[in-house]
């Protein structure tokens, strides 16, 4: 196959080199189309216009632009006191608080890197403060904010959907069960850590304390029921309930919480235009190099050569698990997304698996990408937010690995978790 080794020989070396990865992705694209095609180069042209001209890809820079809001207009303070209360007097409760707030933080935002920013902010310096370990901080911030891409609204369920043409209201309702799945076991490896290492937890808090901070919370903790709640009732599509989320981010921020001023929501305007672009690139470029492999006859080839060495469904999807976590560790989340998706999608239909299950597998891994070595997003910031190296969080890092694979397994092999609510 020598159009694959082409294709993405030019892509991994431009890298190597320092090129951008949407840069190394047409590049590759291009060389490719040259010397394996007829095909004029306006191709790749039409196809990076077709990979962004839909009514469904609006969603993207509106939940973008939601969750930078989110991020900044005081929701995470409210929740942070929320479920301080609820769980800070279990073992570890400071590790559970980090964890259940971040689930629920991106529940509003759909972002990773937004949830370990704000969420981190917030309760490192208390975590430290109490005796945790700084690199145990960072660890267990870096998982809970990686719950972020699968929980609805998440971006890369939206950008699936997008690049595979699959229902986007689906796919973020089949999100819900894995998301908080993810949650749980994720808190599990928070108390596990903590009652090995007795970390501090807080004196029991009355219940009516809890009711207290719910309420004030109540506006931060609203906003996923109403972008969920109206797309599983048929009030809004996804892409209505983005533009939902902004308006509704803007209020809370100004009138409510009153954390937003005209400076914050022009710089976040501009960090949300930022990001936006840096996805339709890769959208675009990443819609011409599938053409390429398309042309090329790339997925029936490897349908054909992985089916080949079993007819297994269970091997089958275990064996693209592996492909996914192994690329995971080392290329971003949203470019594994664009790029594998059209790659694997005729494997996994062909083994039984639906496309919306595989939106939530394709994710749960960029999921354990972003937190594992070498590349671990997530990780590095934490560990720089919490001031230690990387190498030392690994200390904490088994046990979370372990979860997020049983979670990957689950949902990867028991239908119901994706497709119990459709």
């Amino acid at each position: 196959m020598a159009e694959v080794l082409v294709l993405f020989g030019t892509m991994f070396v431009a890298m190597f080199f320092g090129v951008p990865l949407g840069f190394s992705v047409a590049l590759a694209t291009i060389v490719s189309f040259c010397v394996f095609t007829d095909s004029p180069l306006t191709l790749i042209a039409q196809s990076c216009v077709a990979g962004i001209d839909s009514f469904s890809f609006i969603a993207i820079p509106l939940f973008i632009m939601a969750g930078v809001l989110m991020s900044k207009g005081g929701i995470a303070r409210k929740l942070v006191d929320t479920f301080y209360v609820l769980v800070g007097d279990k073992n570890g409760g400071l590790g559970l608080v980090a964890v259940v707030t971040s689930g629920f933080f991106g529940a509003i935002s759909g972002s990773a890197t937004a949830t370990v920013s704000a969420i981190g902010g917030l309760m490192m310096p208390e975590m430290e403060a109490k005796g945790y370990p700084p690199a145990y901080n960072a660890m267990c911030i870096a998982a809970a904010g990686s719950t972020s891409l699968l929980i609805p609204p998440s971006v890369c369920l939206v950008i699936y959907g997008v690049a595979t043409e699959t229902s986007i209201g689906d796919l973020l309702i089949a999100g819900i069960l894995p998301g908080i799945l993810t949650v749980l076991t994720l808190s599990f490896s928070a108390w596990y850590y903590a009652k090995k290492n007795n970390f501090y937890k807080i004196d029991h808090q009355p219940v009516s304390l809890f009711f207290k901070k719910f309420w004030a919370a109540k506006w931060a903790i609203l906003c996923p029921v109403i972008i969920i709640g109206g797309i599983y009732t048929g009030i809004f599509t996804p892409t209505e309930s983005a533009a939902v989320a902004v308006v509704y981010a803007i209020l809370i921020g100004f009138f409510v919480y009153r954390n937003l001023t005209l400076k914050i929501l022009y710089e976040s305007l501009k960090e949300a235009m930022v990001l936006s672009g840096m996805v339709a690139f890769m959208l675009g470029t990443a819609t011409a190099f599938a053409k390429f492999l398309s042309i090329a006859g790339v997925p029936a080839k490897l349908v054909e050569l992985v089916t080949g060495l079993t007819d297994n469904p269970i091997i089958i999807l275990l064996i693209c698990n592996v492909i996914l976590l192994v690329l995971g560790c080392v290329v971003d989340n949203i470019p594994i997304i664009l790029i594998m998706s059209p790659l694997l999608l005729p494997i996994v239909t062909a083994a039984g698996m639906s496309p919306i299950t595989f939106g939530c597998v394709m994710v749960l891994n960029t999921t354990i990408g972003i937190l594992t070595p070498p590349y671990g997003a997530n990780l590095y910031l934490a560990a720089s937010m919490a001031g230690v190296r990387m190498e030392d969080t690994l200390k904490y890092f088994p046990m979370f690995f372990i979860t997020l694979l049983l979670a990957l397994l689950a949902t990867t092999y028991i239908p119901f978790l994706t497709l119990g609510f459709l």
